[in-house]
């Protein structure tokens, strides 16, 4: 078989390109897991930060009902 310089030059562009894709193939896995990791990481420091300060408004409205005053008829909230 006698290859004209087009063909030859399409057939080396098909092996570069090719070799170029053989070279990535795993870099969407790589980049989907971590993209995965730093969403779960922001998530789980937000639902902390979330859950630590929701539990000081939960401990500081107990303490308000638990040390009720009798007589007083105002509450001072927060």
């Amino acid at each position: 078989m006698v290859l004209n310089m087009k063909t030859w030059q399409m057939l080396s562009t098909h092996l570069r390109l090719r070799s170029k894709l053989l070279k990535h193939r795993g870099q969407a896995l790589v980049e989907f897991i971590l993209l995965l990791v730093a969403i779960a990481g922001i998530s789980f420091g937000f639902v902390n930060i979330m859950n630590r300060n929701l539990g000081k408004y939960w401990e500081y409205y107990a303490n308000l009902i638990i040390n009720d005053k009798p007589g007083v008829t105002t509450v001072r909230l927060k």
